[in-house]
Order: C-alpha cells, then sequence, then structure tokens
C-alpha cells in the first residue's frame, strides 16, 4: 500500500495494489480504481485539502440520512441510553 499527494493537482492517491489507466468510477472529487473482482486498487481524493478541512470541522458529527433525516440526537439522548444500556449489561452480569 502506499499514500502519495501531489500538490500541484492537490490530490490524495491511495493505493493498495496497481492501479493502470483511467478511474474505474469517477464521483468527482473521489475516484476509485478497481480490479476485475470487484476489489479497490486505488482511491483518489481531490481536492484533497479542502477535504481535510471539512473532515476536521465535521470530526464528531454524522450526517444522518433516510429516516434519520432532520432528526438531532442531543447529549442527554446519548447519555439515557448509556444509562439504559448500563442497566442491561449489570442485569445480564447478576445472572451470571
Amino acid at each position: 500500500m502506499t499514500i502519495s499527494y501531489n500538490p500541484s493537482k492537490d490530490e490524495m492517491l491511495l493505493k493498495f495494489g496497481p492501479a493502470k489507466g483511467r478511474p474505474t468510477k469517477d464521483l468527482g472529487q473521489i475516484k476509485l480504481w478497481w480490479d476485475k473482482n470487484n476489489n479497490i486498487r486505488a482511491v483518489a481524493i481531490k481536492p484533497y485539502q479542502e477535504e481535510l478541512e471539512k473532515f476536521e470541522r465535521n470530526l464528531g458529527w454524522v450526517n444522518l440520512r433516510g429516516i434519520w433525516k432532520g432528526i438531532e440526537i442531543t447529549e442527554e439522548d446519548i447519555r439515557e441510553v448509556r444509562q439504559e444500556l448500563l442497566k442491561k449489561l449489570e442485569e445480564r452480569w447478576e445472572k451470571w
């Protein structure tokens, strides 16, 4: 596996194996190469610096989609669910 960065193109390339020719799938900012067995051979991210800044800015956030779209999960929700899980674990532990 190799990772390379081309500053003139602002492109980061992660290669898992040989990737020749044009990308198999071009998703705009992300390009993918895969082989005939559908194994991913390489991933290119362009513009890398912009994507990296976006990733760092949104670290700890998850974009909810589908049926979860528009729902906000608060710290209180997380605390309540953790307490419920802790109670269930304690109950199971007592059975042992």
